[in-house]
């Protein structure tokens, strides 16, 4: 008898278990980890050092309440197959990598981290707007071979920089490029007219962005709309000096015919930062005119460690909020709760 009080009371007292999927977290050591133990929940790490997919390594999701979730996919089969998760929170604003139907179905609350990386995003699209007009990323690799070739560049001034997508980040490339004395125009399904006036940003259609602008910053979530929205069309119509960047979704744009455009000289050089597969930077191997970062967009100390510290907070604050709050908090922590809450 006494054997089977101490079964049941193990039971009732087994602490609930949180995933760190996301692959080097906390390498900053600005978060105390500690406070889960406080909170009777037990952390177990992805100390792979990259990303691992539940059907890689299912041991290491299985039950998991409670995610804190890098770029790998949560789809359909996750949900039906791993029935404990309560919580997924992403460290990011993107989560085309989650079934979002599926979750809400199966009642999984889905967190992101807000406008966090908006700035980290926004310093290096300009950075590499800058590079490419100025051709510095070509010349350094020309030094190193023995080349001594100075190539003339183009100042950024008075070139006109379509943005499309104007939410957090393009609001933050356009504060930074009106000191530039460039001229603005966007590209939006929602539009801050109050904004826009504020900065002298020409409100514009996809289509004339493309054919009228030296310089077009992407900044889309992906969804069902988005997906292929920039086409060989509209590839095609780019002037032929005009740069393109990418720092959001590869699939919002049609990759071979941007990697064609560049290669024949078609546009004067891009800069992506996203793939459609992470590791992999087909098909933009070997072509001169483009920069590629391995999606480093929020990759700065200071943008990672705010990241970092609210997909921990979500988490906490949803795990006070469903289990013995006291009514004097439940307010507070919905408020917290909202501001980052996909579903």
């Amino acid at each position: 008898m006494f054997q089977i009080f101490l079964f049941f009371t193990f039971k009732r007292y087994k602490m609930k278990k949180l995933l760190v999927a996301i692959e080097n977290f906390n390498i900053f050591k600005s978060i105390d980890m500690s406070i889960f133990k406080e909170l009777d929940i037990e952390v177990e790490y992805n100390l792979s050092g990259s990303e691992k997919s539940y059907w890689e390594e299912p041991d290491l999701f299985s039950d998991s309440e409670y995610i804190i979730a890098g770029l790998e996919k949560y789809d359909e089969v996750f949900f039906q197959k791993f029935s404990k998760v309560k919580a997924i929170s992403r460290v990011g604003v993107g989560t085309d990598n989650i079934d979002i139907q599926t979750a809400k179905s199966k009642g999984v609350k889905i967190f992101k981290t807000s406008d966090k990386p908006s700035v980290a995003v926004a310093e290096l699209c300009i950075a590499n707007m800058i590079s490419i007009l100025r051709s510095t990323f070509l010349m350094s690799n020309e030094l190193k071979q023995g080349d001594w070739k100075p190539i003339v560049g183009r100042e950024i001034r008075n070139l006109e920089i379509g943005i499309i997508g104007m939410g957090s980040i393009g609001k933050q490339i356009v504060k930074r490029l009106s000191v530039f004395e460039t001229k603005l125009s966007g590209y939006g399904r929602t539009w801050d007219i109050k904004f826009a006036n504020q900065y002298g940003v020409l409100k514009k259609s996809l289509k004339e962005i493309f054919s009228s602008s030296d310089i077009i910053s992407i900044h889309l979530p992906l969804d069902e709309d988005t997906r292929g929205l920039i086409n060989s069309d509209l590839i095609s119509s780019m002037k032929s000096n005009s740069i393109l960047i990418n720092t959001s979704r590869s699939a919002v744009i049609d990759n071979i015919a941007l990697s064609q455009a560049l290669r024949a000289y078609k546009i004067s050089g891009a800069a992506i930062d996203v793939f459609d597969e992470e590791r992999n930077i087909a098909p933009y191997e070997s072509i001169n005119n483009v920069i590629l970062t391995p999606h480093i967009g929020s990759h700065t100390r200071e943008t990672r460690k705010e990241m970092e510290e609210t997909s921990v907070n979500n988490i906490i604050n949803y795990h006070k909020l469903i289990t013995n709050s006291s009514q004097s908090d439940v307010n507070h922590l919905i408020a917290e709760i909202d501001k980052n809450t996909v579903i």
